[in-house]
């Protein structure tokens, strides 16, 4: 009985994969199929480690033949075993972190009601039966003909829900319940509940007027606990100095952003709770976008760089083309008009249910206008103007006043913060003048360096840049709390795999290779030896394809004119491996393919029962 089982086991998974695989009617099957045989497979490894552990050992308890190479299997085992779960010294992977955010444990059971969102309606099953997605399920459901979610709905979640039945009363209810299950107040934009992991998360820091906001909610002693546990963890401060070598210009030491303190006699900067991304690129944000030059503003610039030393005309001509390529007023103002065009959306599943409750039943419009056309006034245009002329001026500013000088859209103002954002820092438009400058050769092909002035010159902008930004990501790193440490790539740097890997897998390999290039040669001179036709042919075309490969061979055929270069042992090489050697691979493929699937079928319908064992236990 305990051979029959397997065998059943195999035989049906096998053949539901095969009709699974030809039939689009039963996908389903197959991968249901393909999920218990993942959890087969990884009790099977479980279960032959501890058969290969308890083998071994015996082995080498007994001392029988070879029990030397048992305990080295034992122990190579064990070693590989540890630095493949272990998983400190590797850092955390990125997409499964939640910057910004603190987390407390909250069961969905402890959510308090008032935070449970209804809508009329009765949730669908979808046309192949699947269940709800697993993001979903814990916190969606039904009471009395209404749609109830429990907790804030995120955008993943709306995503997942609207996926679930493709039917316009589904999809609209799943648009009105997401509104009607978003945070307000004080708490807009800073919590959310993750089901997945039964946390409730908070984003920033938690004030006493957000803290009271979420106890006013009225849940369980188990919620209490959660708020209190996360307002304590979101009060953490975490300091970094900062480089000492002079504050950005756009800057403000005395209000950095929401909790975040600097001291400018330490440069120290203090952070309360987690550093979120929008903070960190705040900060990153405070070095002046490189404004175009007039001819006078380039004269000055130039004159500053000859005196720090000479600079020869083909340098001068590469300063020009490298402040002629800068962005020009002309196509930012081009690019904020655009975005002033009228706009189309998509048009919510509500505003098509209405359609076709009016008997609209073809042709439903899927895109709606929004807004008017937008050009810009004069007074929008001057403070363009004002922006170039004022280094000072941030790109905040320029939208301030922009939008206090007429009608302005929010995708004009994405459409400016993008074009800017895009565009290089005073720093960087040093840096690329620096590196285009040195590039620079005379007519005889020499370089024409900078001299260490001018270097320091272009580029000290852009080093204090990077200091910075270096500053900055290493206070975001240090504030942020590792939600999942045993998340990270086993093979990354720092990690036991890694560490075995580079200093001992490597180094034996590369030794192995290194001896085995002598053994090779010593081996194929042994062999080839041309006894008859066949030997003489194997032993010909490996001499080509040795040869082809070195300096030797090319040189040695490179007298052979171009009327007849398929002559080339180069050239030869390259036809015996893409005829010759393809063909035989093709032949040597299908002939596997052929042994895959009878063998196969030989497993599947019982014929062969090799995989259950030996009779050796």
């Amino acid at each position: 009985m305990k051979r029959l089982v397997p065998l059943w086991i195999c035989a049906l998974g096998g053949f539901v994969l095969i009709v699974a695989y030809f039939s689009p009617w039963t996908q389903d099957w197959g991968e249901v199929a393909a999920i218990w045989f993942d959890i087969l497979a990884a009790i099977a490894f479980v279960l032959g480690g501890g058969n290969l552990l308890k083998m071994h050992l015996k082995a080498a308890s007994d001392k029988k033949k070879g029990w030397g190479y048992s305990l080295i299997t034992v122990i190579s085992f064990i070693v590989m075993l540890y630095v493949g779960l272990a998983k400190f010294g590797a850092p955390p992977a990125p997409n499964q972190e939640f910057f910004g955010e603190t987390f407390a444990h909250v069961p969905v059971t402890s959510i308090p009601d008032a935070v449970v969102a209804r809508v009329e309606g009765a949730i669908p099953e979808r046309a192949v039966h699947h269940p709800l997605h697993h993001s979903v399920r814990a916190q969606i459901g039904e009471e009395n003909g209404e749609i109830t979610f429990r907790g804030w709905m995120r955008k993943g979640q709306k995503s997942q829900l609207l996926r679930h039945r493709d039917i316009l009363e589904w999809q609209c209810a799943i648009e009105k319940l997401f509104e009607e299950s978003q945070p307000s107040g004080v708490l807009a934009g800073a919590v959310a509940y993750y089901a997945d992991h039964q946390a409730l998360s908070f984003t920033g820091s938690m004030t006493e007027e957000q803290k009271q906001a979420l106890l006013d909610l009225d849940g369980d002693e188990s919620w209490q606990t959660a708020v209190n546990e996360l307002f304590d963890k979101t009060m953490v401060t975490t300091r970094v100095t900062m480089p000492d070598n002079g504050l950005p210009p756009l800057f403000d030491a005395g209000n950095p952003g929401k909790d975040l303190v600097f001291d400018p006699t330490t440069r120290e900067m203090t952070v309360t709770g987690p550093l979120t991304n929008g903070q960190k690129d705040g900060l990153n944000d405070v070095f002046a976008v490189a404004r175009p030059l007039d001819s006078g503003q380039r004269q000055v610039l130039l004159d500053r760089i000859r005196d720090a030393g000479p600079l020869q005309p083909a340098q001068q001509a590469v300063f020009t083309r490298v402040l002629d390529g800068s962005w020009t007023r002309a196509q930012l103002v081009d690019t904020v008009q655009a975005a002033g065009a009228v706009e189309e959306e998509d048009r919510t599943a509500c505003e098509m249910l209405v359609d076709q409750e009016a008997g609209v039943v073809a042709n439903i419009p899927l895109k709606k206008t929004v807004g008017e056309n937008l050009r810009l006034t004069p007074g929008q245009i001057a403070a363009i103007d004002a922006y170039i002329a004022d280094p000072a001026m941030t790109i905040d500013g320029l939208v301030e006043r922009m939008e206090a000088n007429g009608a302005f859209k929010r995708a004009q103002a994405d459409a400016a913060r993008a074009f800017l954002g895009s565009a290089p820092t005073v720093g960087e438009r040093g840096k690329q003048l620096a590196f285009a400058m040195m590039k620079v050769t005379d007519e005889s092909g020499a370089a024409l360096p900078l001299n260490a002035a001018q270097r320091d010159l272009l580029l000290k902008g852009n080093r204090d840049q990077i200091a910075w930004i270096r500053g900055v990501g290493e206070l975001f790193i240090s504030a942020h709390v590792v939600k999942n440490s045993w998340s990270g790539e086993y093979r990354a740097q720092g990690a036991p795999f890694w560490w075995l890997y580079e200093f001992a897998f490597k180094p034996l390999q590369a030794t192995i290779f290194a001896m085995l290039a002598f053994y090779v040669a010593s081996a194929a001179f042994r062999a080839f030896r041309a006894k008859n036709i066949e030997a003489f042919l194997l032993l010909g075309t490996a001499f080509i394809i040795l040869l082809g490969r070195t300096f030797a061979g090319v040189f040695l055929t490179s007298w052979v004119p171009e009327w007849a270069s398929g002559l080339k042992i180069e050239n030869l090489t390259v036809y015996i491996m893409q005829v010759f050697n393809t063909a035989g691979n093709r032949a040597i493929m299908i002939g596997i393919a052929l042994g895959i699937a009878s063998t196969s079928l030989k497993v599947l319908l019982g014929v062969d029962r090799s995989y259950l064992g030996s009779g050796e236990e």
